[in-house]
């Protein structure tokens, strides 16, 4: 475990992104308005090269270790409004960006308390629900947007791309896509997502600036019916999590970033997991 922990600090010192960071919540009284005061100069908080995820049930927010395949628990969030959590991206500093299916959209304080933020997010051109994920501007980047993908309902026929401006929520249309995806951006400044189609399922990765697919991994062993999904990127692979048809819990299958091949199926007992979040500052390599 400690050798893999310190191949990992490498890898973030190699790939543009931060020193492993301890994770967890911090000391911090929740005062500086949802920023954690242990922001470093290359705006990467505590905690943030790990993947954070959240149960749809209990509104359980933990951290997911890649390294160790390991999940600790942080705490449950009690953010005002009504709904159940439907997706979760991570910024730099910190925050999960968390989406309830009632179009409300939260910043939770990792750091501090897992305190909420309502934000002025009023769902434009129809974005109610959705994925997303954040992706750094340009590679190695400390500047970041957050990308969207979804629409009203989930059962519509056509979804909407979109970027959205993390410090004034301004919105700019992309292109569409015709499945609703779970997205992850990376400190290389790539954006994928996992589209769920029922037949099969695919990992691809999407131009930033139309939306377009670049890159297909069929994925045929992640197809069928599914109840819980979500999706990040750590470390040159992509993570799935995903729980399909009686499944009473989440698995979290490793997804090779260059080839597609799933090499590993870790269970989560006890977890529906529908949010994944990784912040840029998580390493888009492991040595």
């Amino acid at each position: 475990m400690g050798k893999r922990l310190s191949l990992a600090a490498l890898a973030c010192l190699i790939a543009c992104g931060p020193p492993s960071r301890k994770g967890g919540v911090g000391d911090d009284d929740g005062s500086n308005g949802g920023v954690d005061s242990s922001v470093t100069d290359d705006g990467c908080a505590d905690g943030t090269e790990l993947i954070y995820t959240i149960d749809q049930f209990n509104y359980r927010l933990s951290q997911f270790d890649p390294a160790t395949k390991t999940f600790h628990d942080l705490g449950s969030l009690s953010c005002p409004g009504g709904g159940t959590p439907f997706s979760m991206s991570v910024d730099r500093s910190g925050n999960a960006w968390v989406l309830y299916t009632t179009g409300e959209l939260f910043k939770v304080a990792i750091n501090s308390g897992l305190t909420c933020t309502k934000l002025p997010w009023t769902s434009p051109n129809g974005l109610e629900v959705f994925g997303m994920g954040f992706s750094t501007d340009m590679p190695g980047g400390s500047t970041e947007s957050l990308y969207i993908g979804g629409g009203q309902t989930q059962t519509q026929t056509s979804f909407t791309l979109a970027r959205v401006d993390p410090t004034t929520m301004a919105t700019t249309v992309l292109g569409t896509q015709s499945a609703l995806p779970e997205m992850t951006g990376t400190g290389n400044a790539e954006l994928w997502g996992f589209m769920p189609e029922p037949t099969t399922a695919r990992v691809v990765q999407f131009d930033k600036s139309t939306g377009a697919i670049l890159t297909t991994h069929v994925e045929s062993q992640l197809g069928g019916t599914m109840t819980a999904y979500a999706f990040a990127h750590w470390g040159g692979h992509f993570w799935v999590f995903l729980q399909k048809g009686a499944e009473t819990s989440t698995t979290v299958y490793e997804v090779d970033g260059m080839t597609g091949v799933i090499s590993t199926a870790t269970p989560a007992t006890g977890r529906t997991i529908v949010g994944a979040g990784v912040s840029t500052c998580a390493p888009v390599v492991i040595l």
